[in-house]
């Protein structure tokens, strides 16, 4: 009994445990389609706004000036002193010199402002470092060079082009303020000099404000802290501290273990979660051999001269390590005091807009969903509530007769018009942008099949065949016509599908859906039901897609999923107790369907719980706060079913290959909020077998790399990424 208490504890505890969670930690300022931030006029390119690698970002920082160049060419500034420029841009990277590249091309007023030098990322690489021209479709549209090469022959090429081209890019210069005046100009302060612009591009990137260890005596011996291992040859005989649980960390560890060093390894993390497992696995060899002493779960209390002192985060023991010099390869952070200052927001930021915006959209849910209940205070006998019932319409199957229009007609009508809106935004998203055909067969697909299963099939063919036949055994009760919404929705999704009446057709077609149509899908398509098929899935894909990044990520976050598999319990359960007390509600004559006690409470206790505000106000509501698939994700019962068959049988599965770079763009629009990145950068896959993924494929096509691909394992088919290139199964 006390083992299970104990295991017990140990699971709840664990729902709650953010211990050692990165996966959290990374969150990027507010910016909308056009790259702005909440501050009119402030514009994000490159890094900071998520975009990775040198030829994606020389690329970005030109199409960020083609968006702003029409409106700064049409109404030139009015400036009597031709002083105020056009753009000044903040940050030399890959993002800024095509920014400024563009600006020049087109004529525009422009400074750069760079806090180093130019390029200084690339400076710090590793010595000899190899730079790819990835991604090989994209070409490049700036006029500086770039091609596969090394660290060295990039920045040749790049000191020369940059004063050939004319590029005024100041150096060495930090920006200390940025003030947008009433009328929309901008006062940039640096320390040097004052600036006014029209617009304001950041390009800053994410690696200009390295992080500190925050122990005494950091400040006093900084001439013996480096934030990376520039040239390893430097190094001989040396006793070196690297700082750091990643992948820069890992290879600076092992490189300079390998020439010669005793290398003492020191993070706080209680484990290695970011670097790839060969990195992973160099350190660990190397610790066998003696190379590297591991000291995870430390932090630095005390930086004296040659001596470095270290505390056990859990247990507070303490140990001192002799260094010659420490090599801090904790990463980058945000520069948020600098955000603060500006105004700019970062996302998921708890403010006055985002509780009204949440506020609004349950209003809103509540309402629609309110009247097609109807629910409180829309219930029958209140005016609003009629208000969808008094449109009336004849039909051939009552002659002369006035038929009712149901809300539940209105609001179907409603729902696709929604996902044809915004699953045509999503098409040009995902689908023309990326020139992704498996997205543009999704999005028709989501859009067709809403129109044709979830509105006119149901809605209007089947409303029109039921009240023409009338009651009978096949069809059942003729205004029991709401029954045809399964078959577009499976039980236990469609959790009515078997009762009320229910005729024999919707009863032996909801038996082949749910146990034998579904099973078979699942195993060879996974859950691409979600994201192809279902109308609740539809409209997370559709007018949900514009906060899919906003999902929730980490550990705890996807141990909540069992939620889901509660709810699919539940669904089987209460339906097995109206079924054994009411039999199926097959419409026999003038036997109804009549469910009493405990199986009365059963569908009212779901109807209202899970499909009333689980399936619809809640999740719906939480769209622009937590992204489209928390009811898919957690609370949903056949994604569950599902997941199981895909889980037990599933073939398809999402394979990796060798060439992930750690951008974290997969990672970061995974609507289910999968780690992918942690599986990409060890060329792992990833199914059922081991997530909730529901294979909508976004991971695949914002990948640069083509690291990822669709494969269904086993049956020879060839996986395909998204820009069309094959790759074989691994």
């Amino acid at each position: 009994m006390n083992a299970i208490t104990t295991t017990l504890a140990g699971a709840v505890r664990g729902l709650f445990d953010r211990s050692f969670d990165p996966e959290t930690a990374l969150r990027l300022p507010e910016l909308d389609a056009r790259g702005q931030s909440n501050v009119p006029g402030l514009y994000m390119v490159g890094e900071i706004a998520g975009t990775p690698l040198i030829k994606l970002g020389l690329n970005a920082g030109v199409d960020m000036i083609d968006r702003l160049k029409d409106e700064l060419q049409s109404a030139k500034h009015e400036s009597a002193d031709g002083e105020t420029l056009d753009v000044l841009i903040v940050g030399a990277g890959s993002s800024g010199l095509g920014a400024a590249d563009r600006c020049d091309q087109l004529g525009l007023r422009y400074v750069v402002i760079e806090q180093q030098r130019a390029a200084q990322l690339i400076r710090s690489f590793t010595k000899g470092k190899p730079l790819f021209a990835e991604p090989e479709h994209i070409e490049l549209k700036s006029r500086l060079w770039f091609e596969e090469c090394s660290k060295e022959e990039l920045l040749k090429k790049w000191d020369g082009q940059i004063p050939e081209l004319g590029l005024a890019i100041h150096e060495f210069e930090q920006v200390t303020g940025v003030r947008r005046s009433a009328g929309g100009d901008f006062t940039v302060t640096t320390d040097k000099s004052t600036y006014r612009a029209r617009r304001v591009v950041l390009a800053i990137g994410r690696a200009g404000n390295p992080r500190k260890l925050r122990a005494p005596g950091e400040t006093e011996h900084a001439e013996k802290i480096s934030q990376n291992v520039a040239d390893p040859d430097e190094w001989r005989d040396n006793d070196l501290v690297v700082f750091g649980a990643g992948d820069v960390a890992c290879e600076a560890a092992v490189v300079l273990a390998d020439g010669g060093n005793r290398v003492a390894l020191v993070a706080p993390d209680r484990e290695f979660t970011y670097p790839k497992k060969r990195n992973i696995d160099a350190v660990a060899e190397r610790a066998r051999a003696g190379k590297i002493d591991i000291h995870l779960s430390h932090k630095a209390v005390a930086i004296e001269d040659g001596t470095l002192k270290i505390e056990h985060v859990d247990t507070g023991e303490k140990t001192a390590l002799r260094y010659d010099h420490i090599f801090r390869c904790i990463g980058a952070e945000l520069p948020l005091r600098f955000f603060d200052a500006i105004g700019v927001k970062l996302e998921r930021t708890w403010d006055v807009k985002r509780w009204v915006t949440l506020a609004v959209a349950f209003l809103v849910c509540y309402s629609i969903y309110g009247v097609k209940k109807p629910a409180w205070p829309f219930a029958p006998g209140d005016a609003l509530a009629k208000v969808p019932h008094m449109v009336t319409f004849e039909t051939p199957a009552i002659v002369g007769q006035a038929v009712r229009i149901d809300p539940v007609f209105w609001y179907a009508c409603l729902y696709s018009v929604v996902m044809t809106v915004f699953g045509l935004k999503a098409y040009r998203k995902w689908g023309v942008a990326y020139n992704d055909g498996y997205q543009k067969k999704r999005y028709i697909s989501l859009i067709v099949v809403q129109w044709s299963l979830g509105f006119i099939i149901p809605a209007i063919i089947m409303y029109w065949i039921h009240f023409k036949v009338g009651d009978n055994m096949w069809l059942g009760k003729a205004g029991n016509y709401w029954h045809a919404f399964g078959i577009e929705l499976a039980f236990p999704l469609y959790f009515s599908m078997f009762f009320y009446d229910v005729g024999l057709f919707y009863l032996i077609f909801g038996l082949i859906a749910t146990f034998i149509i579904i099973p078979i899908l699942s195993i060879f398509h996974g859950k691409r039901y979600c994201t192809w098929f279902c109308g609740c899935g539809g409209l997370a894909e559709t007018l949900g897609d514009r906060w899919r990044h906003l999902a929730p990520k980490g550990k705890v976050s996807r141990r909540w999923e069992w939620m889901n598999a509660a709810v699919m319990i539940w669904a089987f359960v209460a339906a097995g107790f109206v079924l054994a007390r009411t039999g199926f509600g097959i419409y026999a004559g003038s036997a109804a369907f009549n469910a009493q006690g405990w199986a009365a409470s059963a569908l009212s206790s779901y109807g209202w719980v899970a499909d009333f505000w689980l399936a619809a106000v809640i999740p719906v509501s939480l769209y622009p706060i937590a992204g489209g698939k928390i009811w898919c994700r957690y609370w949903c019962p056949l994604a569950k079913w599902m997941q199981l068959w895909s889980k037990w049988f599933g073939r398809l599965r999402i394979v990796s290959n060798d060439k992930c770079i750690t951008c974290g763009e997969c990672s970061r629009y995974c609507q289910v909020g999968i780690d992918v990145m942690g599986f990409a950068k060890n060329g792992q896959e990833f199914s059922n077998k081991n997530s909730a993924c529901i294979h909508c494929g976004i991971c695949v096509t914002v990948c640069p790399m083509d690291v990822l691909s669709f494969d269904n394992h086993g049956t020879g088919v060839v996986a395909i990424t998204a820009h069309g290139k094959p790759i074989a199964p691994s």
